[in-house]
């Protein structure tokens, strides 16, 4: 039968740890507060630089009129007469091959100590156009069909984002942009002069673009083969576009990769026709993302904030009960109110420093602090190194856990097993009803009964 106090002292640490959880429940929100904050600041910097970019084009935009004379019946003539009729459609022509070779470069820019990435591309763009007979132009029989309007068009989804005014060559002539390009798609303009062929003819083009902004880099692929080949000093790409590279090499330097697609691979073309804004078209590209981002590793820290408790708490109270100690409630309190003052202590620093170099502040100080603590508790100073010996290798084994993402469930599973098969192994031949005072110890069984021998006559 378990003692009074044992079990009063169960139920008084199953409160106080109830209460941790809670603690640390707590800190969660404020990790949360903190990265929505720092999603604010991200937001404010793209709305006053610029946001993620994506490119389209160049292509060209024609506008038709077609005119045709078509019977209609004149009611003050009481017959039918010949009545011209005019139409305007748009064409348009997409090149028949298109490159993108671009590098990019990294830079800071902050609000406070909240701080965001953004990028600078500088590249050019190179293709030609297979511009048709201007025979083709006229699709309605007996009608005629000429150009009113040819423009260039560059989309890009922030036109904030154009550094310089970019310099296109087509053929022999440069092109003078202007701004927005009159469709559904943001971007520059420029006005062509369509030549008239008799047979299909090829017209080169080259565009040099200095493009900033934040987040991701992207091209729409609208020609008949594509390719785009980026070159960067950021060593954590994700490529996150609609088609993976053909080939990528990525380094502490940085990373190249490049990218080939066709138009029979990709509904660009379609969406363009269809009126699509820019972000709702196929593309292909990369974003910079920061993987070492504070928050998201204080939150998984957190998730195992229960863990770090329930070990400390069912350590102390298995060497209170193999050495009859007496240790106080508030001194477990103590002991785990540390342990949560961790979590807080990381986040702060992390918010300063690179968050290995915090977590190293915070677990050194933290250890140390619970190892003078617990050898006054335990009565030696000794046995609170060897307390703080084990909390430093948990800590260390969180740290694994935190920079291993994909092993992570795996790794803390069989950490947890681990622990548990330790606690079974070490605790294996303790009598608890002994410990507990029950008075119930291990009894020694009787040994068999002799049986009764016959006597043997004289």
């Amino acid at each position: 039968m378990f003692s009074f106090r044992i079990l009063t002292k169960l139920c008084l640490l199953g409160v106080l740890a109830i209460g941790l959880m809670i603690a640390l429940s707590a800190m969660n929100g404020l990790v949360s507060e903190r990265q929505g904050r720092q999603r604010d600041v991200e937001q404010e910097i793209a709305g006053s630089y610029a946001g993620e970019q994506t490119l389209v084009g160049p292509l060209l935009w024609i506008t038709l009129e077609d005119r045709w004379m078509a019977k209609e019946y004149s009611r003050e003539l009481s017959r039918n007469v010949d009545v011209e009729k005019r139409a305007q459609r748009v064409v348009q022509i997409y090149p028949d091959w298109l490159r993108l070779d671009t590098s990019i470069s990294v830079d800071e820019r902050k609000r406070g100590i909240f701080k965001a990435r953004v990028f600078q591309s500088k590249g050019g763009l190179t293709g030609s156009f297979r511009l048709p007979p201007s025979t083709t132009w006229n699709t309605r029989p007996h009608a005629t069909t000429r150009i009113t309007s040819t423009k260039m068009i560059l989309g890009i989804e922030d036109p904030r984002g154009l550094s310089t005014v970019p310099t296109m060559k087509w053929g022999e002539h440069t092109l003078d942009w202007s701004p927005g390009t009159g469709t559904s798609l943001h971007g520059i303009q420029a006005d062509v002069d369509m030549p008239e062929v008799e047979t299909p003819i090829e017209i080169p083009f080259s565009v040099e673009l200095e493009v900033h902004g934040m987040g991701g880099f992207f091209l729409v692929p609208v020609a008949a083969e594509n390719q785009m080949r980026i070159t960067c000093e950021w060593p954590h790409p994700s490529f996150t576009g609609d088609f993976l590279p053909m080939t990528r090499e990525i380094s502490d330097e940085g990373f190249t990769a490049e990218w080939r697609v066709n138009a029979l691979a990709t509904r660009a073309r379609e969406g363009i026709g269809q009126g699509q804004q820019i972000h709702g078209l196929q593309s292909l590209g990369v974003r910079l993302i920061d993987p070492i981002t504070p928050y998201p590793l204080t939150d998984r820290a957190l998730k195992y904030g229960f863990l770090f408790v329930g070990i400390t708490f069912a350590s102390f109270f298995l060497y209170e009960m193999i050495r009859r100690l007496r240790i106080h409630p508030i001194q477990y309190g103590f002991v785990g109110f540390a342990q949560a003052v961790f979590f807080l202590l990381l986040l702060s620093l992390s918010e300063h420093v690179r968050f290995g170099l915090a977590y190293g502040i915070a677990m050194s100080a933290t250890c140390l602090l619970l190892a003078i603590y617990i050898g006054s508790i335990l009565g030696g100073l000794m046995r609170g190194v060897g307390f703080g010996a084990l909390l430093l290798l948990l800590y260390g084994a969180l740290y694994g856990l935190l920079q291993s993402e994909d092993h992570a469930l795996l790794a803390g599973s069989v950490l947890l097993f681990g622990l548990m098969a330790a606690v079974m192994v070490l605790t294996r031949n303790i009598n608890w009803y002994e410990l507990m005072g029950s008075g119930e110890g291990r009894k020694t069984p009787p040994p068999p009964p002799v049986p009764n021998m016959p006597e043997t006559p004289a």
